[in-house]
């Protein structure tokens, strides 16, 4: 599933659907690596494209489509991993929520959220960060994604 077919008809950010990761910042683009059964199919840089409406909120950094058939469309946020951010991430994951309940198609949804650490992963498992993220459905996967492998 692609990000554009995902997004409903006449909704403008289907005009900054990228093919591949092309929506990705040059720096981002690397931490998502793909593997021969799940590609990237398409991105959208979800953050720059709700900038001017949405100002100094809480932003998403990015919604891909993929090649994975039990993982067609999801979302990742390149952040740093430390226990203060926590509350920021879920916070940025709510309002993404509210973004695309009104530009994604009925059915569709984004299957997973993927938090890639912009440095070093401070927070571990079996802690009180880790229990919120697993609480509000999102998955810190370390420095990179690994389509395939981290699903």
């Amino acid at each position: 599933m692609s990000v554009r077919e995902a997004l409903a008809p006449g909704i403008v950010l289907v005009t900054a659907v990228h093919p591949g990761k092309r929506a990705l910042r040059k720096a981002d683009r690397e931490r998502i690596v793909e593997s021969a059964a799940a590609r990237v199919v398409d991105s959208l840089d979800l953050d720059t494209q709700t900038a001017v409406e949405h100002g100094n909120e809480n932003r998403w950094d990015y919604l891909l489509g993929t090649s994975q058939a039990g993982l067609p469309l999801i979302a990742v946020e390149v952040h740093p991993a430390n226990t203060g951010e926590v509350k920021v991430l879920i916070a940025k994951k709510r309002a993404a929520e509210a973004v695309l309940r009104s530009a994604l198609k009925p059915g569709q949804t984004v299957k997973r959220w993927y938090w890639i650490a912009s440095g070093k992963t401070v927070i571990t498992r079996n802690t009180p960060e880790s229990r919120m993220l697993d609480a509000a459905g999102i998955r810190l996967v370390g420095s990179q994604l690994h389509l395939m492998r981290d699903s």
